[in-house]
């Protein structure tokens, strides 16, 4: 595949950042079929799991974010729900190296080396230490104290009705110095130097804060930001209320039982799907790769899609400053599922995409 040249060796996500509620949803899980998914930091993947297919393939060119999975898997097998959370980062604890031991005999040699020379990423908790979230962690730290204080970023968290919301962001929360603060934070610059890759951005065609602007109100006033989990560790750091969808209690034990459905390669994709049979994926998580190459990479990776997808086949992935959806010149063996991406968008609380992609194999 054609792509922006980009350094794949350290750690850019160490949890996922799309909505996984609406990810099952928009591949309507067949407990049968096979499904592939970008291992990313492996949330997602494992959503799929506890969602019930048969056969999850993960694949990333990344090896650090299969590292990141792996360990992801180890915690499910060996610890509990409390303890995985609070390994993660997600809940206070001293005693993440020992959490660690428990799980290191369950890597690989590749990933045992990995976290092995990591140990303060450990010792953080390795879902709060990709780029990623150190980006989003400065905004927090940095940024957000300059507009509002604590008081005012708890009290987004209290509002009940639509009406208050609504108030609130209108005469408390979107103020000049707001925009205009994020609008140099979430620039090219500071996003390519600290945050995403720089070949984010290659192909935009309009800046990151435009497509957040336009899409925070739904996140702050629509929906309700206590019901977030993206929102509020965004915001405070910490999951308060809410959890993702691989993460929640009542998913923890499906997941562990069924592990074995979830294989893992450090590949690229195009490569990967050269070793598939014809007819033999039911669905595709993509997140937002198509965001980094060429529209001609584009289309000719969804035309092997569309070799290895079984009839009904779902490709799911997200827009964020690149507009991507499959060309009129493959609608004769994709078609684009428009109106349900348009709803399952809406509720879609990774408010930071532009669009929901969802296309089908014909």
């Amino acid at each position: 595949m054609e792509t922006v040249s980009a350094k794949f060796l350290e750690l850019r996500y160490g949890q996922c950042w799309e909505d996984a509620d609406v990810l099952v949803d928009a591949l309507d899980v067949d407990a049968s079929g096979t499904y592939l998914s970008i291992a990313s930091a492996g949330d997602n993947c494992l959503a799929l799991v506890a969602a019930g297919a048969r056969r999850v393939i993960a694949v990333d060119v990344n090896p650090a974010q299969v590292a990141c999975l792996e360990l992801r898997v180890a915690g499910y097998r060996h610890l509990t729900h409390d303890e995985f959370l609070a390994f993660l980062g997600h809940r206070p604890c001293r005693v993440r190296q020992a959490l660690y031991r428990r799980c290191r005999p369950g890597l690989s040699v590749a990933a045992r080396d990995y976290w092995d020379r990591r140990a303060a990423n450990i010792e953080q908790g390795f879902a709060t230490c990709g780029k990623f979230e150190r980006y989003l962690a400065a905004f927090r730290r940095y940024l957000l104290p300059l507009v509002h204080d604590r008081a005012t970023v708890e009290r987004l968290f209290t509002l009940a009705t639509e009406n208050e919301r609504r108030r609130f962001y209108d005469e408390e929360w979107c103020t000049r110095r707001f925009d205009w603060l994020c609008r140099l934070f979430f620039g090219r610059l500071l996003l390519g130097r600290l945050g995403r890759d720089p070949s984010f951005t290659h192909y935009a065609d309009e800046p990151v804060w435009q497509c957040l602007s336009r899409r925070l109100p739904n996140a702050l006033i629509v929906q309700r930001p206590a019901d977030n989990p993206y929102l509020q560790w965004i915001l405070t750091g910490r999951f308060r209320s809410a959890l993702p969808f691989a993460l929640r209690a009542e998913n923890f034990a499906r997941i562990r039982s069924r592990l074995e459905a979830l294989e893992w390669h450090v590949a690229p994709i195009e490569e990967l799907l050269g070793t598939l049979p014809d007819q033999s994926v039911y669905g595709c998580n993509l997140s937002n790769i198509f965001e980094y190459v060429s529209p001609a990479a584009h289309e000719s990776l969804l035309v092997e899609l569309a070799r290895v997808g079984a009839p009904g086949c779902r490709v799911v992935y997200w827009n964020v400053v690149v507009e991507r959806e499959c060309p009129q010149s493959l609608e004769g063996i994709i078609r684009r599922r428009r109106g349900l991406a348009m709803r399952l968008h809406e509720r879609d609380k990774a408010f930071f995409y532009r669009r929901l992609i969802i296309e089908e194999v014909r």
